[in-house]
């Protein structure tokens, strides 16, 4: 029963460090997106500025 227990705590444990990782990768993701659409938004008023077509 006790090997159980060890074998639960660990799991438990794994799963938060995953979680964590999941979490960070998330946050890096957003950081990212949000990168982006600050330059597509300048190509869009580069673009807009010139006369250029959109696409």
């Amino acid at each position: 029963m006790d090997e159980n227990r060890y074998d639960r705590t660990r799991a438990v444990e794994w799963l938060q460090e995953l979680r964590g990782s999941i979490d960070n990768i998330d946050a890096s993701l957003v950081h990212l997106l949000a990168e982006r659409f600050k330059l597509t938004e300048r190509v869009g008023e580069l673009k807009a500025d010139h006369g250029l077509p959109p696409a």
